[in-house]
């Protein structure tokens, strides 16, 4: 009698194939497998890609101008004071707290040093002939004569009139520049710091920025105290 071989000791059932029986079983395994591989089953939702293909997928990816364009929004409700002209021939309000600091010809809005470092929200303005420019004209010619400027830009509402913003302009630090003609003069308003890593002076200039602009008023400017 033959010796058996030994069979290890399991639970799960044992197939045992003879030499016989083998050769069927491998034409039946075959053709199972052939199919699985020429007919894959089609399901919904689900793009079928042959192995050889490269697929690309575009991503959508904003650019600075459209990031930049608009800024963030910076209540006004807290308590104001204000900055009247009759001579300049202009007004608006600025926050409570802030320093009004004679500039040239005109003033600057300094916020209190708050955070660490040197760098605080402030704001200042520049008058002049405009030369029959636009605002729009100035604005191009200031950034074409720096190299590499990439500044957002939108448009705001000063006394009723339209102004132009350039954000990210050269200064001590980036600054925030909007442009406005009025009555063949030139008007700059300009905000610093933006696009600070110093949050609280960002936070300074964005709430220098949301009150001046909103509340810019031409003269007479009596009924605005």
């Amino acid at each position: 009698m033959r010796n058996q071989p030994m069979l290890p000791k399991t639970n799960s059932p044992i197939l045992i194939v003879t030499q016989q029986k083998l050769a069927p079983i491998f034409f039946i395994l075959s053709g199972l497998v052939s199919s699985c591989i020429t007919a894959p089953p089609s399901i919904p939702g689900i793009i079928e890609i042959e192995p050889s293909q490269t697929v690309v997928v575009e991503v959508f990816t904003p650019s600075p101008q459209m990031l930049e364009s608009t800024p963030a929004q910076t209540s006004v409700n807290d308590a104001m004071e204000w900055f009247s002209s009759d001579r300049l021939g202009l007004c608006f309000s600025y926050p409570e707290g802030y320093t009004q600091i004679p500039y040239n010809d005109t003033a600057q809005i300094a916020a209190p040093l708050l955070g660490p470092g040197d760098e605080f929200g402030l704001f200042w303005f520049e008058i002049s002939d405009s030369q029959d420019r636009t605002a729009e004209e100035v604005a191009d010619q200031e950034e074409n004569d720096v190299a590499g400027l990439n500044p957002g830009r939108w448009t705001v509402t000063l006394g009723g009139e339209q102004a132009l913003v350039r954000d990210g302009m050269p200064g001590q630090e980036l600054v925030r520049r909007v442009y406005i003609v009025h009555e063949q003069a030139l008007y700059i308003l300009t905000f610093s710091p933006t696009r600070s890593e110093n949050t609280v002076a960002s936070e300074q200039m964005e709430a220098l920025y949301a009150a001046v602009t909103s509340s810019w008023a031409w003269s007479p400017c009596s009924a605005m105290e």
